[in-house]
């Protein structure tokens, strides 16, 4: 009699805690129910960070394939699309212990579908170094505190993002990146090969605005000197050729000492017009030529140097002008 009393007293109390846990259960998951529904109504508002909030409450209490797909429709309006794609991926997953009802089995074919959609839009970079940077021991990249192999592919959401590379040596360099939806990007880093630039000392080449200036400067003071020599050596033989023209009037030269000697020097001193005046204008052509196709400098960034040397012409001189 006592066995069986007691046999009876433990079987109503399995029977008891079974009806309870049944209870909370059913409870748990209306109360699962009511958040999903208000997450779906915040989501249709379009205020998805609320709608991820009362899904993640809900998740608490309860899951099902239709709390996980509006997991991964909210992360992916928030451009969160690695999360919406690993929502997606838990969903489908699903498929063999949740598919109870047909209203389970759309939710999960729609989850199947918006993945296949979804995945393209994740953007792709990937990281070039060189094989100096390759060599450096205990190499690590970190792009937003998540570890990064160079050379191998790394999805990430679209936005700004920051790469940190560092070695056993320290940080070595630290470059922040833009990546839209569905873009591909190769980033090269070469810290140590910008530390070897940055030791050399540069040298200004030919094309450069600085070069063109300063050959735009002595091509103009070429051409302004020999245009000073131009006009006073023409001025000097249009005298002589004056004088000379005093011992032949009417075309007919008469004999005397200063008619050779003004002959040789008017031809002397034409000769050296002419050249000067040839030399003259070519350097101020040069010039004119470096002036027009120098591109302008930034104004914002570069300061010209103007030259205190100053090429100064008149009649009958030619020189410079220095102003300290």
């Amino acid at each position: 009699m006592i066995r069986c009393t007691a046999l009876a007293l433990v079987l109503s109390s399995w029977t008891v805690c079974a009806h309870a846990e049944t209870a909370s259960g059913s409870e748990a998951r209306a109360a699962a129910d009511g958040l999903t529904n208000s997450a779906i109504a915040a989501y249709e508002r379009q205020d998805y960070a609320r709608a991820l909030t009362l899904l993640t409450r809900a998740s608490v209490l309860a899951h099902s394939p239709r709390l996980g797909l509006y997991f991964a429709r909210s992360h992916a309006a928030l451009g969160q699309l690695l999360e919406a794609a690993a929502d997606y991926a838990a969903v489908v997953e699903s498929a063999e212990t949740s598919a109870e009802n047909a209203g389970q089995r759309r939710i999960i074919e729609a989850a199947r579908d918006e993945l296949a959609q979804l995945r393209p839009r994740i953007p792709v970079i990937e990281f070039s170094l060189g094989e100096a940077e390759l060599r450096s021991h205990n190499l690590r990249l970190v792009v937003d505190d998540a570890l990064a192999v160079p050379g191998a592919h790394l999805r990430v959401n679209p936005g700004r993002h920051e790469v940190v590379a560092s070695d056993a040596d320290g940080e070595k360099t630290r470059v922040a990146f833009e990546v839209g939806e569905g873009e591909s990007k190769t980033l090269a880093l070469s810290w140590r090969s910008e530390a070897a630039r940055a030791s050399k000392e540069p040298f200004p080449e030919a094309g450069s605005s600085s070069a063109r200036r300063t050959l735009g400067v002595v091509a103009l003071g070429v051409g302004a000197t020999g245009l000073g020599v131009g006009t006073v050596t023409g001025i000097a033989a249009l005298n002589r050729a004056a004088a000379g023209s005093q011992n032949c009037p009417a075309g007919h030269c008469s004999d005397g000492p200063n008619v050779p000697e003004n002959s040789s020097a008017f031809v002397a001193l034409r000769t050296i017009s002419a050249a000067g005046f040839v030399l003259g204008g070519a350097g101020i052509g040069t010039w004119l030529g470096l002036l027009l196709t120098t591109p302008t400098p930034n104004r914002s960034t570069e300061h010209p140097k103007v030259s205190p040397w100053t090429p100064v012409v008149g009649m009958g001189s030619a020189g410079a002008r220095y102003v300290f």
